[in-house]
């Protein structure tokens, strides 16, 4: 490129600078839009809602081991105390209920996904990858 060049097609020039961002977002949204990309987009959301599971689970445990000790101590607490305790575990199991929800119509997102967007020869691999029975274990592996 010279000055020559770019004199004679400044216009295409800047026209190439303006279109450039836009191509880029309509092959982001196409690449969204397909078939691998509805997946990943869905596999994100039960993940998320896996996570909101585990912490409203353990929110549950913590709430019950407080109602457990505050129990123990039941001379010792007033009343309204180990009451308000017993309503957080009632509202804390509540709150575990609808995240257990979320997440298996997040599993069932995942679900439909699968069975609309892949060919059946691909259909049950991409089930066991996608959608685990058990939840990944954190521990590392010991004896």
């Amino acid at each position: 490129m010279n000055a020559n060049f770019v004199a004679g097609n400044w216009a295409l020039i800047a026209a190439a600078g303006f279109l450039a961002p836009v191509v880029f977002l309509v092959v982001v949204q196409l690449a969204g839009r397909s078939a691998a990309g509805q997946l990943r987009n869905t596999r994100a959301d039960l993940a998320d809602e896996r996570q909101r599971l585990a912490r409203a689970t353990s929110a549950t445990r913590r709430a019950e081991a407080k109602v457990d000790r505050l129990s123990k101590k039941s001379d010792k607490v007033k009343p309204r105390v180990l009451q308000e305790a017993r309503e957080s575990l009632a509202d804390a199991r509540e709150l575990e209920k609808i995240a257990g929800d979320r997440a298996m119509v997040a599993a069932n997102h995942v679900r439909r996904v699968i069975h609309e967007e892949f060919p059946p020869a691909k259909q049950d691999r991409l089930r066991k990858k996608c959608l685990p029975t058990a939840a990944p274990r954190r521990m590392p592996f010991s004896f």
